[in-house]
């Protein structure tokens, strides 16, 4: 019965786990600028204010892919 217990509780954790991994479904927003290089969680952030060129919002994984790292004023 113990055994069974602890293997119940191992697969808990493990199955919950999988929802704290983040989703490259999430959609952040970059700026297209040459010298652009965070995304941001919302298109509002402050960070995104000096902008010049458009606002695009993309997949986390585009951004990723993209090289750009998370923003030090929304993240």
């Amino acid at each position: 019965m113990k055994t069974l217990l602890i293997s119940f509780a191992l697969l808990l954790f493990t199955s919950s786990l999988n929802v704290v991994q983040e989703s490259n479904d999430t959609y952040v927003y970059i700026c297209t600028g040459k010298y652009a290089y965070s995304y941001h969680s919302t298109k509002n952030c402050s960070g995104l204010n000096n902008c010049s060129a458009e606002i695009k919002k993309v997949t986390l994984s585009q951004a990723k892919e993209k090289g750009r790292k998370p923003c030090q004023k929304c993240y």
